[in-house]
């Protein structure tokens, strides 16, 4: 008989993975619910009384009531057990990042291209309604040439308690990084996928700027773009209250993204045809200012909704709209704004892979850094 829920198993239950549990628990997600846990913490079994408890993941993937698998783990822990769920033919949905480096991220990926299950990856933010709205314009090439981008990240501000709960948390070994690869790994998925991949990076990061950590928390990084275009990338878990705001200057203007609105200041002539067929020094064209606000979506909703087309996928009833594959360039970049920012030079993109797994192999031994 044909499937009418998929059930799901978790693996890891710390913040995130229990937060996934409770969305299929309070059953907002169609067609599916939580069949089992695990977690190498027996305390979790308290959180989910009446869900199948496992702490070996072995058991887990034996389970053959389980139809899915949401990987929530250190990230460290990724490339792992996703092979082996993927082994085991659950359809495999892992969170964020994918992995810490280029290469091990596409060892995963390339697992999964031999499989036969359905294989997607956390990155949440890309079903927000504004970057949606955004994306689309672009596609429609309603902004014309992009001339520059510029995103200023800061709202992601944590304590040192916060960075002290996980031993293996803002540690090169267990995280791979910090802000970037943590926090600012949303943004730098949405920059890829809204302006694509830049062609070389130059960033500037400081390593326990705020906190009492070994790995980056605050990071400022310039992209350039073959065509003469230029970004800029700012981020920091330092800084309170902090902004999210995302400018796009193109050739028909200016589109200003903050606290759920777009401000679009179009022009009515473009800047190209205007600076060449104006008369005049200094006037500027007329502008129209079209203004689009949307409902607060928070990181809650954006997950159950991967998870809720994940699960449709899987039953056939639509597209997946973030395949496992979509998680590598995120990592591209977020390695490739490490290394310069540890070489203090500008690198191309892509990166030397294998350079980049010295390196940050050298900064876990404690040789350099």
């Amino acid at each position: 008989m044909p499937k009418d829920k998929i059930k799901w198993g978790i693996i890891g239950i710390g913040a995130m993975g229990e937060s996934h549990a409770q969305t299929l628990l309070s059953n907002s997600v169609k067609n599916a619910e939580l069949n089992a846990v695990c977690d190498i913490d027996v305390k979790c079994k308290d959180k989910f009384p009446g869900i199948k408890f496992y702490t070996n993941s072995n058991d887990l993937f034996k389970d053959k009531s389980i139809d899915a698998v949401l990987i929530a783990t250190p990230h460290t822990t990724h490339v792992p057990l996703g092979i082996q769920s993927l082994k085991s033919e659950k359809h495999t949905l892992v969170e964020k990042p994918l992995s810490i480096t280029t290469k091990k991220t596409l060892e995963l990926i390339n697992f999964a291209n031999s499989c036969d299950v359905s294989f997607g990856v956390m990155l949440n933010q890309r079903t927000n309604p504004i970057y949606k709205t955004l994306k689309q314009m672009i596609v429609d090439n309603e902004l014309g040439e992009i001339h520059r981008i510029q995103w200023t990240i800061t709202d992601w501000f944590r304590s040192n308690y916060y960075y002290s709960t996980s031993s293996w948390r803002a540690s090169w070994k267990g995280e791979g990084g910090g802000v970037l690869i943590n926090q600012s790994i949303h943004q730098i998925d949405l920059w890829q996928w809204l302006f694509g991949m830049p062609d070389s990076v130059h960033a500037n990061i400081n390593l326990g700027r705020f906190h009492n950590i070994e790995v980056e928390d605050d990071v400022t990084a310039l992209f350039k773009y073959h065509n003469g275009s230029h970004g800029l990338f700012v981020t920091t878990t330092g800084e309170t209250p902090g902004v999210n705001r995302l400018e796009v200057a193109s050739d028909n203007g200016l589109m200003i993204i903050e606290n759920n609105k777009i401000i679009w200041n179009k022009n009515e002539i473009s800047t190209t045809e205007y600076l060449k067929r104006s008369k005049k020094s200094m006037e500027k064209p007329n502008i129209k200012i079209e203004e689009l606000k949307f409902e607060n979506i928070n990181f809650s909703t954006e997950r159950k909704n991967i998870i809720q087309n994940f699960s449709n996928q899987i039953l056939g009833i639509e597209k997946l709209y973030v395949d496992g594959k979509e998680g590598l360039n995120s990592v591209e970049l977020m390695n490739a704004m490490i290394y310069s920012g540890l070489n203090k030079t500008e690198v191309s993109i892509p990166i030397n892979s294998e350079s980049y797994e010295k390196k940050l192999d050298e900064i876990i031994a404690g040789n350099k850094r």
